[in-house]
């Protein structure tokens, strides 16, 4: 059974903030510790119970087989702009939260890419499947009422590993929704062969209220 690291795409837990803050830290909502805690990704849902190690089932973000108002905090890491029913997932989430819970979404903050880069920007803006998951993700979350009462903006850098360099960074952060999944590979080496890009980006993390 994954853990919560295996649920979070590894390269999250190499994205590091000043400090040593990783991005797989950051996304989770701030606070107090929570009785029930979940992480939902692209394909299922991790449920933490009691400070217990984190149990997954494989599922649709639009159908969580979790309780109705079971869950006291909701982590939704880089999943917004890549769903195709983005009120389908809010409605699941409100909906599994109990009263006053929280709920923290981490989506990618565009970057400008330089005074250079209007044609790269362009090219990324345009493969998100739902622009608007990452441009207004407080707006989203406000008009499916939510109470939003944080928006944050944080600049990561990628650590290196053993075996890495920028073609396979790009392709881990594409994986991971840090970029577009559906970047074309013309897309994808332009970002490799960016001074920063494929080292530094910046992520925006939404915390709201049920």
């Amino acid at each position: 059974m994954p853990t919560d690291g295996d649920v979070l795409a590894p390269v999250l837990h190499r994205l590091r903030a000043d400090g040593g803050l990783t991005a797989a830290r950051w996304c989770r909502a701030p606070g107090a510790r929570s009785r029930v805690r979940a992480t939902v990704v692209r394909d299922g849902i991790a449920v933490e119970a009691g400070g217990g190690s984190p149990g997954y089932l494989r599922a649709s973000p639009l159908a969580l087989p979790v309780r109705t108002r079971s869950v006291d905090r909701v982590a939704v890491p880089l999943v917004l702009p890549l769903l195709p029913d983005m009120e389908g997932l809010f409605a699941e989430l409100r909906r599994v939260l109990a009263p006053h819970g929280l709920l923290s979404l981490l989506v990618p903050a565009p970057a400008s890419f330089g005074w250079r880069g209007g044609e790269l920007r362009r090219a990324v803006r345009d493969a998100w499947r739902h622009r608007s998951g990452v441009e207004h993700p407080g707006w989203l979350a406000s008009s499916a009422d939510f109470a939003v009462l944080a928006d944050d903006r944080l600049d990561f850098t990628l650590d290196d590993v053993p075996g890495s360099d920028r073609v396979r960074d790009v392709g881990a952060l594409c994986e991971a929704g840090v970029y577009p999944p559906d970047l074309p590979a013309e897309t994808r080496s332009a970002l490799a062969a960016h001074r920063s890009a494929a080292r530094s980006v910046r992520l925006r993390r939404i915390v709201a209220r049920r």
